[in-house]
């Protein structure tokens, strides 16, 4: 069986002889090569992961740009010893800390997009359909496209963003107030997105036979979506309605859609917009796999939910959650992976174990 009739095979609840072996979204190397792991290989080949699924990035994927292009002049604006201010290649004014391990943190300051003058500027700057770069050159495309015509792996393409970009454009706190001060703007925002992801998607989708689209959001948090349903479906399910038409008329008829934190009050409005799979789901901000599987059944299909803290505590807490989760692996439609990326506290030792016990539940063999 090939990587794509199993990732078809467990999409579609079928019987399979064991689940696709993707990669987490791995992890303090620098730690692990301290900790006993080869310090000249690549992790990703080390560990024998078969894809590193992700929206906007990971690999395999056929690499359409749908966001800003060309972007902004990066602008180095201030450095200390404990951080650097800048304008970033988003032009939105950033101060990250220079002391902080693994992830950074950032503080965001200002935003490009203030007003409907400030939109108009940076749509027809930035968000050009026809801009040379939302493809790779083409001698390197017809390469692409013709390897692609006989893989045995399945092949990812972006679907775009409406709430996630225009928050990074405009500011959460901005972006919320912009719904009920001036809808309008909002509502012309999401629309022309829409028809901007559609225009660049084109070209790809009838070139390739892609086998599923990555939304991605990030428009939740530990309590649940940063807009109300009603504003989602006001603003946004018709969007999503609308780009998930043009998929499926293409031949790419599943979607997912990555959106951290506690999404169970959109679920069932991404559904009804033609989104059928969800991660990382964050045990951490209440999702549960399980939990989503009774709900919904076979309307959905699902990644992570492998609780990231369970797997810094230790092979007890990792047993637990891998027992967890065996259930819903078991009823197909589900890969288990951790639930967003692997963080400094994680010991080589125990991300190996994690691998070992999802190995026995996903029946791969090495």
């Amino acid at each position: 069986m090939t990587n794509r009739e199993r990732f078809w095979r467990t999409m579609r609840f079928q019987e399979v002889d064991r689940l696709p072996f993707w990669a987490d979204w791995i992890g303090p190397f620098d730690r692990w090569r301290e900790e006993g792991m080869p310090k000249d290989v690549d992790p990703f080949k080390y560990f024998k992961f078969e894809g590193l699924i992700s929206a906007f990035w990971g690999n395999p994927r056929v690499p359409v740009n749908l966001g800003m292009y060309p972007g902004y002049k990066v602008e180095i604006i201030e450095e200390t010893e404990d951080y650097r201010l800048y304008r970033a290649a988003d032009g939105v004014l950033t101060k990250v800390r220079r002391d902080v391990k693994g992830y950074p943190t950032y503080q965001w300051l200002e935003y490009p997009i203030k007003n409907r003058d400030d939109w108009d500027k940076f749509r027809e700057e930035q968000l050009n359909p026809d801009s040379p770069g939302r493809y790779p050159p083409e001698p390197q495309w017809q390469a692409m496209v013709k390897e692609w015509k006989n893989r045995d792996y399945p092949i990812s393409i972006d679907g775009g963003s409406f709430y996630g970009f225009a928050r990074n454009w405009i500011g959460v706190h901005n972006i919320s107030l912009m719904f009920f001060d001036d809808p309008n703007l909002i509502g012309d925002i999401m629309e022309y997105l829409a028809d901007f992801f559609i225009k660049v998607l084109h070209k790809a989708l009838h070139d390739v036979d892609v086998d599923f689209a990555l939304f991605w959001e990030d428009m939740c948090y530990k309590a649940g979506p940063l807009i109300s349903p009603s504003m989602f479906r006001e603003f946004i399910l018709p969007c999503y309605k609308k780009v998930t038409s043009f998929l499926v008329e293409h031949g790419v008829e599943l979607s997912w859609v990555d959106c951290d934190g506690n999404i169970e009050a959109l679920l069932p409005l991404w559904i009804e917009g033609g989104v059928r799979g969800h991660y990382p789901l964050e045990v951490a901000s209440g999702m549960d796999a399980g939990k989503l599987r009774d709900q919904y059944g076979q309307e959905i299909v699902m990644w992570g939910n492998v609780d990231k803290r369970a797997l810094a505590k230790g092979k007890e807490a990792i047993d637990a959650e891998i027992d967890r989760l065996a259930p819903v692996v078991a009823k197909g439609g589900f890969i288990p992976l951790v639930d967003h990326g692997v963080p400094e506290d994680i010991s080589y030792e125990n991300y190996c174990y994690y691998l070992k016990r999802r190995k026995e539940i996903t029946g791969y063999k090495d």
